[in-house]
């Protein structure tokens, strides 16, 4: 049933925002070409948080501000973490705002990549929303990928699976996965993706963890 609700809030998204979804599938750049295109900022990535302990979701009840109630990054996620802010001071990328899912593991993601993080619940998980509210939902995830950062620089959204899968049917693995969007006249543009593992590349950077 949850699989069927799944695939039915997807195609519900997909039927009132066809050219959004077609975007998704036509990557412009290539990873080093994007890598140098992110140096003069005015991108918006939506990234999922980094790899997360292997145990069942997040329990029917908890403490959205108890850490210990939640499923957190794994040591590799939070080494990958740290990495991916590495890579992204080496390869001269600029971070403006980032923004981020009040859940521990997306929290945790922006503070040890970029020292900093807002929390957003736009970005917080939609599993339990009806399939209506994960379409309007996906309307605003899409309103904050077509704002334009500030000058020189690129904004960060960290968030989870459904959002990814909500906004524009994305790939939603590895965990980390980042996708570009390109804030123009109003609308967000989709101009590729990169894995945690593609950025260590770019950077020369040997990954402590696979993905």
């Amino acid at each position: 049933m949850q699989r069927l609700a799944l695939l039915a809030s997807i195609g519900l998204l997909l039927l009132t925002n066809p050219a959004s979804a077609q975007q998704a599938l036509e990557a412009k750049l290539g990873a080093e070409e994007l890598a140098i295109a992110l140096k003069s900022g005015g991108y918006v990535l939506l990234m999922r948080h980094a790899s997360t302990e292997p145990v069942a979701p997040d329990p029917a009840e908890f403490d959205l501000r108890d850490c210990a109630t939640q499923r957190n990054l794994s040591e590799a996620g939070r080494e990958t973490a740290r990495q991916l802010g590495e890579a992204f001071s080496q390869l001269e990328i600029p971070i403006g705002q980032v923004f981020s899912s009040p859940y521990c593991r997306c929290l945790d993601t922006g503070q040890l990549a970029f020292g900093r993080v807002t929390e957003s619940p736009l970005l917080s998980v939609w599993d339990r929303l009806r399939v209506d509210e994960k379409s309007a939902r996906g309307g605003e995830v899409r309103a904050l990928l077509s704002t334009p950062p500030p000058a020189g620089a690129n904004t960060v959204l960290i968030t989870h699976t459904g959002t990814l899968l909500y906004s524009f049917g994305l790939r939603t693995r590895p965990e980390g996965i980042a996708h570009v969007f390109r804030p123009h006249d109003g609308k967000a543009e989709y101009v590729g993706g990169l894995t945690p593992s593609d950025w260590l590349e770019l950077a020369g950077i040997v990954p402590a963890a696979r993905d």
